[in-house]
């Protein structure tokens, strides 16, 4: 009779039962970790169970029917490799991130699994792994290195695939994972050293105890648990972030569109007409259009900002060009309400910076506006200053100040809140900041800048801004980077920018008063126009005549404006004749202006279009095309 030493093993069934008696016992939320992990602790406890019956059949094997040996160790080995196979599911439960091919092979594994079952109970009838022999003796088979194989293959395959996954574990989760390593040194000292005791599920229940005590205590898996759940609500929240910006998105081309087309309308009757009246009530459209779409246009760049899509371009801007635009821009709306607007730029400010020119002139002319909205008699002040910070980087200080109602002193910490915040103050006071102040504190951050406000209630406010700024270096090209950006100017002087009767311009947009409008906005400049309402009509003229300048519609039904410029570059006759291309958009349509620059649009015009924008965007595109 021969007997193994099973104390080790015995040891181990009474702590694998207490361990899952105290598993069950947990108040824990019953995850897929948590179930992955009591089917691991159940199959090694199967597993220490069948090894001791099994050995103890051995030992006791002339004294039992044949079945009962064969019938136990075969169990055994069954339980063995699904011990394997068990911890493998509970590493990727833990990792929570599976791949396509991982997914495959958690197939691949179970069918070798049903396959090894397969073969063990072949080997009832073949003794391929193990057999009695006549004297009842325990006997390998010519293939007994097949029962450790699925095992220790499933144990491997569950440790790779949590060293490619390291950058989800940290250092305590991977060397608890790493753990069931223990599993092979226990069947190496079994084997060599100590071929009459049983140590090699002794040593995988040392595995579960390091999991047990390192990644499974309750106060762990809570922590995870909960981390978890967070994980899972950031994701629902980006995307619903996703959908709600999809859906301003698609809001917007579906308001802008029509408002482009009454806009523009309503410029050719201020234009043409020469009733006074009409006049009067076409600029008055014009007006609270031009206020409609500039609350829908902070609203579209609000939702940029919470999510993060916003882009910033730095580029080289002219400091007192970029003052005298917001100037420019912002004069008629002062002079309409009887205020007087200055701005006044320091003699010593770096005439050249490098910055995003687009979005401080917004912040800027927020600010404006506001004061403009909020002063009713008096003055709105914009001063430009720095402070060296070292060499090359300078700290812009911009200050908008304004002689209004100002802010009560209780408000005035808390203008910086949300837009719901703000609301609040407006509510209470009156009057408000509105939505351009929460727009300026946001862009100000992701300039690693900030915003600060001083104001005496009844008298005026003033609101700081500091933005650190590079200086650009001596001889630098300045191009008019906010130029894509500048909101129409009310009260624009009358008759064309230019006329140029030989230029030829291509309008390609799916819908017909888009196109009709366009051409009607050109009309003065007198040149020769020509329609296409799609990206094939486009490209199909463009291969059989010259065109100037191309203007197309970002968003059409068959094919996206990127596409259109691509395929249109690589036609010779654009090429060879410098054809240039801007893009209508949408304003907030997704996409940068960087990334409509490397698609090959050499400006933009947002809608709704306004046609001194328009008249300037074809004019720089002729010249540019001339100069070359």
């Amino acid at each position: 009779m021969y007997s193994y030493n099973i104390s080790y093993e015995l040891a181990s069934v009474f702590f694998m039962v207490i361990s899952i008696g105290c598993l069950l016992l947990m108040r824990r939320k019953r995850t897929d970790r948590y179930k992955k992990f009591l089917l691991l602790m159940v199959s090694v406890l199967m597993s220490l169970i069948f090894d001791i019956l099994g050995a103890l059949s051995i030992g006791a094997a002339v004294n039992l029917p044949r079945f009962v040996p064969v019938a136990l160790n075969t169990v055994y080995f069954v339980c063995a490799a699904f011990s394997g196979m068990a911890y493998l599911w509970y590493a990727e439960a833990f990792v929570g991130r599976i791949s396509r091919f991982e997914k495959t092979m958690s197939r691949v594994n179970l069918l070798i699994f049903f396959a090894y079952v397969a073969v063990l109970l072949l080997n009832v009838r073949t003794g391929w792994i193990f057999y009695f022999d006549s004297w009842m003796r325990y006997t390998y088979g010519p293939y007994h290195w097949l029962c450790y194989i699925p095992t220790y293959f499933y144990l491997s395959y569950g440790l790779v695939y949590a060293f490619l996954h390291y950058r989800s574990l940290n250092m305590r989760e991977m060397l608890s994972l790493s753990g069931f390593v223990l599993m092979a040194v226990g069947t190496l000292i079994q084997v060599f050293l100590m071929p009459d005791t049983l140590c090699i599920f002794f040593f995988g229940t040392l595995g579960i105890l390091a999991i047990l005590l390192f990644m499974e205590t309750p106060d762990y898996a809570m922590l995870q648990d909960t981390l978890a759940e967070l994980d899972s609500a950031r994701i629902e929240a980006e995307k619903a972030s996703r959908v709600k910006k999809e859906f301003l998105l698609s809001i917007s081309r579906e308001i802008k569109n029509p408002m482009n087309t009454v806009l523009g309308m309503d410029e050719m009757i201020i234009n043409e007409s020469n009733d006074d009246y009409i006049t009067g009530y076409a600029k008055d459209i014009r007006a609270a259009g031009n206020s409609l779409m500039d609350t829908f246009n902070k609203i579209l760049d609000y939702a940029d900002l919470e999510t993060g899509r916003l882009d910033m371009v730095e580029a080289p801007y002219r400091v007192s060009e970029l003052v005298r635009d917001i100037y420019n821009s912002c004069i008629g709306r002062a002079e309409k309400k009887g205020l007087t607007l200055n701005y006044d730029v320091g003699s010593l400010v770096p005439d050249i910076l490098v910055g995003d020119a687009v979005r401080i002139r917004e912040m800027i002319v927020n600010l404006v506006e506001n004061g403009i909205k909020f002063t009713p008699s008096g003055s709105v002040t914009i001063f430009i200053s720095h402070t060296e910070t070292e060499k090359g980087r300078i700290l812009l200080e911009i200050k908008v100040s304004d002689t209004g109602i100002g802010i009560k002193k209780e408000d005035l910490d808390t203008i910086f809140g949300t837009v719901n915040r703000v609301a609040d103050v407006r509510t209470r006071s009156g009057e408000g900041i509105g939505l351009g102040l929460a727009i300026v504190t946001k862009l100000a951050d992701m300039m690693n800048g900030e915003v600060k406000a001083d104001s005496v209630y009844g008298k005026g406010s003033v609101f700081t801004v500091l933005l650190p700024q590079t200086v650009a270096d001596p001889g630098t090209v300045v191009e008019n980077a906010a130029a894509d950006s500048a909101r129409p100017v009310e009260g624009h002087s009358s008759g064309p920018l230019f006329k140029d009767p030989r230029a030829r311009v291509l309008i390609a947009d799916d819908n017909d008063i888009n196109r009709a409008m366009l051409m009607m906005l050109l009309k003065e400049t007198e040149v020769i126009t020509h329609q296409v309402s799609t990206g094939e009509e486009m490209l199909e003229v463009l291969s059989s005549e010259k065109f100037d300048v191309v203007l197309l519609d970002r968003i059409m039904p068959d094919m996206d404006g990127a596409d259109a410029v691509k395929r249109a570059l690589e036609i010779d006759r654009v090429r060879d004749y410098g054809t240039r291309f801007i893009a209508i958009t949408a304003g907030s349509s997704g996409v940068s202006r960087g990334e409509l620059y490397s698609q090959g649009f050499e400006d933009a015009v947002s809608k709704p279009v306004d046609g001194k924008r328009l008249e300037e965007a074809v004019k720089n595109c002729l010249d540019k095309r001339k100069t070359e």
